[in-house]
């Protein structure tokens, strides 16, 4: 079994984990769309070293244009577990992803840099999961 790639599961988290409940409009509202591709968002404090998980994506991308960043970063989240030994994740494709960096959140819906373990451990207190 290869080493499970925290930062696979951890630019996932930080894709989806901006999704704000009160704002109705999308993508304003944030959650699961590819906007981590975007200068402005991946040098948020929070995702701070997510760049490398970006990085080791592209090439896939590059070679299916067709999918989204926001499909690629759920899948490659949901194979990371399932290469760990965990469940196999079912993943809905389709999503869709923002077309621009101002259609970013903004700084501030994630924590600060924490470890993938402090951020998993918060998000079981909130019930998050």
């Amino acid at each position: 079994m290869r080493p499970f790639p925290l930062k696979q599961l951890r630019l996932a988290w930080h894709d989806v984990g901006t999704y704000n409940k009160n704002i109705e409009e999308w993508p304003l509202r944030g959650g699961a769309n590819g906007s981590l591709r975007f200068e402005i968002e991946i040098k948020h404090a929070a995702n701070a070293g997510l760049v490398n998980a970006l990085k080791l994506l592209q090439p896939i991308k590059d070679k299916y244009s067709g999918v989204t960043y926001t499909d690629l970063f759920q899948l490659a989240s949901a194979t990371a577990v399932e290469e760990a030994g965990g469940p196999k994740i079912p993943i809905k494709y389709g999503k869709v992803d923002v077309s621009e960096p101002e259609q970013c959140p903004e700084e501030g819906r994630l924590p600060g840099k924490l470890t993938v373990k402090e951020e998993i451990s918060n998000s079981k207190k909130k019930q998050v999961w």
